[in-house]
């Protein structure tokens, strides 16, 4: 069950991921049209929150063996999120005809992406879960606030950062889990999107 909910939520980051990227609707005076933003914030914020609502979920339904359901549920996760790179240039290929080399390039893009994110949040993760770091406002702190800065260097390791402090935070603090998700998105779009645009905003000007 853990390997098909693993895969089930990548499908679905994977679908919006693609679908942000390129989906065109009008109605009325609404109208929307994907482009690559939207496209990169679907997995930047949902997968960090897929990593921490499913370990948690893991961790709870089978506490004290739940190792190897732990490492299913995030194997069909990354393997269905990594997917969505390769098809979507499948889909959407420039010229309409699709090369080879470049699916390969584009498969290895996506494992390349989410690759960090899961093994920096299991590190974490493994830190909280194990009592070995407990969940206080300071080392909270270093999680949530550490890794809004990360994003200076890599934005994936921003996302694993909060991934693993919220799944973390989560399982020592189960009955803040929904300010947890907030807290968690609040750092996502600030670390990987504003905090990254001021920076590089700073060292073009003049």
């Amino acid at each position: 069950m853990s390997l098909f909910r693993g895969l089930a939520w990548g499908i679905v980051i994977g679908a919006l991921q693609i679908a942000a990227g390129h989906v065109a609707f009008e109605y009325k005076d609404v109208s929307f049209q994907g482009n690559p933003a939207l496209a990169t914030a679907v997995p930047v914020v949902l997968l960090p929150l897929a990593i921490a609502w499913g370990w948690t979920w893991v961790s709870d339904r089978w506490a004290g063996r739940s190792g190897p359901r732990l490492l299913l549920y995030t194997l069909g996760l990354l393997v269905a999120s990594a997917l969505a790179f390769p098809l979507d240039y499948a889909l959407y290929a420039p010229d309409g005809m699709t090369n080879t080399l470049v699916l390969v390039d584009r498969a290895l893009l996506g494992v390349e992406f989410v690759t960090p994110v899961v093994a920096f949040a299991a590190i974490l993760y493994w830190a909280f879960a194990s009592q070995r770091v407990r969940a206080s406002f300071g080392t909270l702190a270093i999680g949530y606030v550490g890794g809004l800065f990360l994003a200076l260097v890599l934005p994936t390791l921003t996302m694993g950062a909060v991934a693993g402090t919220a799944a973390g935070h989560s399982w020592q603090k189960p009955r803040a889990r929904g300010a947890i998700s907030f807290l968690a998105v609040l750092v996502l779009l600030v670390g990987v999107f504003e905090l990254r645009m001021t920076s590089l905003t700073s060292l073009i000007r003049p």
